[in-house]
């Protein structure tokens, strides 16, 4: 499959007279005329044009999409912006302790989804019958003092529970790390309880969101080589300028179309199928209109609904 992306960063299309090229930020597009390409219309259909392509600017040089056939496209989608919620876990004690000791808590580091995960343990002195309330007072203080690199801020203590809240994926950390992804996390005794029941909660579930800024930059940056023909060899060293605006929110399309007309791949092992995937920034309304109205057009020449986020 050939996957590419575009990126549009909330900026009117126009074009500069002398050189033609679009302008920075802006996505248009494209229809086949008798004058060559030009810019597509609300209204445009398959009648007017058999193909059309995507044009993203940069102000100097036009980064455009293969040509793709009306007729030979399987998905028109879209999905609206959702930002990222940081996970928020909830380890809550349910039970007095039953004997004077030690007790241990692990946080542990599940982020990147292999074993062995990275954990930090917590050991607390406890007497015999303490509360839940009185264990996770020690409990804070405890983490507090030395907290795991990947939890966000001071331990919240609900008096017999304590929340820890993950970082999100961009955001900077106290050693001035970046967090490269969301991070999941968990809870477990270990070795000892003390006879202290937990139940081990996800108070607010972590979620990746969609079309949120940090992860449409690491889709830009999986994405050079297609787009740029850039593969960070080190005969060329130059790397292309990333567009895309992590603090800004992007509604994403999809288009998916194949090479030769069919349904599927005719062809034993080759994927012909072409996704082009749009990433919007969804500031300005009138933009956002503009882009669906010529592309809900076009593909509802072809019996695809619209999409309208």
């Amino acid at each position: 499959m050939a996957r590419h992306l575009y990126i549009g960063n909330d900026v009117a299309v126009s074009y500069d007279a002398s050189t033609g090229a679009l302008a920075s930020g802006a996505i248009d597009i494209q229809k086949l005329s008798a004058t060559g390409p030009t810019s597509m219309v609300a209204g445009d259909t398959i009648a007017d044009s058999p193909q059309f392509r995507i044009v993203q600017g940069n102000g100097t040089t036009n980064i455009v999409s293969p040509w793709i056939y009306g007729k030979d496209v399987i998905n028109w989608s879209g999905k609206s912006h959702v930002a990222q919620v940081a996970q928020v876990k909830r380890a809550t004690l349910t039970t007095n302790a039953t004997a004077a000791g030690n007790q241990t808590l692990k946080i542990i580091n599940k982020t990147n989804g292999a074993e062995p995960f990275e954990m930090k343990s917590y050991e607390i002195a406890v007497t015999a019958t303490m509360t839940p309330t009185a264990q996770t007072a020690l409990l804070k203080t405890a983490i507090d003092a030395d907290l795991p690199h990947w939890v966000n801020g001071a331990v919240t203590d609900n008096g017999g529970s304590i929340d820890c809240t993950g970082f999100k994926k961009g955001e900077t950390k106290a050693d001035g790390s970046v967090q490269g992804e969301l991070v999941e996390m968990e809870y477990a005794w270990g070795p000892t309880d003390n006879g202290t029941t937990m139940a081990d909660t996800a108070q607010t579930p972590g979620l990746r969101g969609y079309g949120d800024g940090y992860y449409v930059k690491e889709m830009e940056e999986n994405h050079r080589g297609v787009q740029y023909g850039y593969y960070n060899r080190l005969e060329l060293p130059n790397t292309p300028a990333l567009v895309t605006e992590v603090n800004e929110p992007y509604d994403m399309y999809n288009i998916s179309a194949t090479k030769d007309g069919s349904s599927a791949s005719q062809i034993n092992g080759v994927d012909n199928i072409i996704e082009i995937n749009i990433a919007f920034d969804n500031g300005t309304a009138a933009l956002t209109g503009a882009l669906e109205s010529v592309l809900n057009g076009y593909l509802g020449s072809v019996n695809f609904a619209p999409i309208n986020l």
